[in-house]
């Protein structure tokens, strides 16, 4: 038996095993390589078994590591959870709330939610790291946020990591950016299926492109992407210079954006994005963050711009448990983008 009393190594553990190697454990944790050797060394004395082999550059983990391992996530979250209530208990002043964010919501939601939550908490602290779901919701699930700001596009390949619980803000349904002198412009609503020949500015790999891709060829054609770009105030510079066409959530359009684009909504397309809170079901859940859940949910509406707005959920029940506060009426869905299961909206 052994008693592990140092929280400490047990995240260097984890990183070391996350990362691959000792160096670039090192690195994510911004201390030196051997302060990373020391602990695994203290660890493993600890426990009286090796946890970790080097192989060349790379590590590999024993069985005692892979039992170590499977605990490791659940015994962080436990004490990061004992942690805060005993701050709520002892009264200590507001806290630390953990947020992760993709990248257009923390360009558009995020300065005047947490601007918003300064002024009704002021002594509690908001730290905010920007990653795209992918990378976010694993490390939301390990206990490294405690909310997480995430997307996704309903479809048949959709999965939702059931130990994660989802609360929809807003369904973001796509928008076209089209050079200022472009055919189209002056269309109230551009069919997709009139863009078939275009060049395209498109997203790298990953679900934002594959939903778009999924969309085009619905409307019977392949995109023809010359540039690519996760960041869509590049894209659409892009646009603006006459690279291409792009299409672009309508989040954006709260964002200042160059004067040579104009964004027009979609039709004959049913694409679009689930913008959601997600959190853990289990353990221990903050006065403050059910204070920022509450805000996102009541703000998120009015930060769209009114010509493209986005469309809310119809139901009105607070997130997570959060008793809810009288709101304006939710907006609805704009013309031709009735929502229906699985489908783009």
């Amino acid at each position: 038996m052994f008693t592990l009393v140092d929280a400490t190594r047990l995240r260097v553990f984890r990183e070391v095993v996350v990362n691959g190697t000792f160096t670039a454990a090192a690195t994510a944790l911004r201390i030196s390589q051997p302060a990373v050797s020391q602990h695994i060394a203290k660890l493993e004395q600890e426990i009286g078994a090796a946890l970790l082999i080097r192989c060349g550059r790379s590590v590999r983990v024993t069985p005692p590591g892979q039992i170590l391992l499977r605990r490791t996530d659940e015994l962080l979250a436990h004490l990061r959870d004992t942690a805060a209530e005993l701050a709520v208990a002892t009264g200590a002043d507001g806290g630390e709330l953990r947020m992760v964010s993709f990248p257009t919501a923390s360009a558009t939601i995020v300065p005047p939610v947490v601007g918003a939550f300064r002024r009704m908490v002021p002594r509690a602290t908001v730290t905010l790291r920007e990653a795209d779901p992918p990378e976010a919701l694993p490390a939301l699930l390990a206990g490294g946020f405690d909310l997480a700001l995430a997307y996704d596009y309903p479809g048949p390949a959709t999965t939702r990591d059931p130990r994660l619980r989802w609360h929809v803000l807003a369904r973001d349904a796509m928008a076209v950016a089209l050079p200022i002198d472009h055919a189209l412009v002056d269309e109230a609503r551009v069919p997709l299926a009139a863009l078939s020949g275009q060049h395209w500015v498109a997203p790298h790999p990953g679900g934002c492109r594959a939903g778009l891709a999924s969309a085009c060829r619905g409307a019977g054609f392949v995109p023809r992407v010359v540039s690519e770009t996760n960041d869509y105030l590049a894209m659409l510079g892009l646009v603006e210079a006459g690279v291409g066409v792009a299409v672009v959530p309508r989040m954006i359009a709260a964002l200042a954006r160059p004067s040579g684009v104009v964004l027009r909504p979609l039709s004959g397309s049913r694409l679009c994005r689930t913008v959601a809170t997600v959190t853990r079901p289990t353990g221990h859940c903050p006065p403050i963050q059910q204070t920022m859940l509450q805000l996102l949910d009541s703000m998120v509406g009015g930060l769209g711009d009114p010509a493209l707005p986005l469309s809310r959920p119809a139901s009105t029940v607070a997130p997570h448990g959060v008793s809810a506060r009288p709101r304006g009426p939710a907006l609805g869905n704009p013309p031709g983008t009735e929502t229906r299961p699985g489908a783009f909206v």
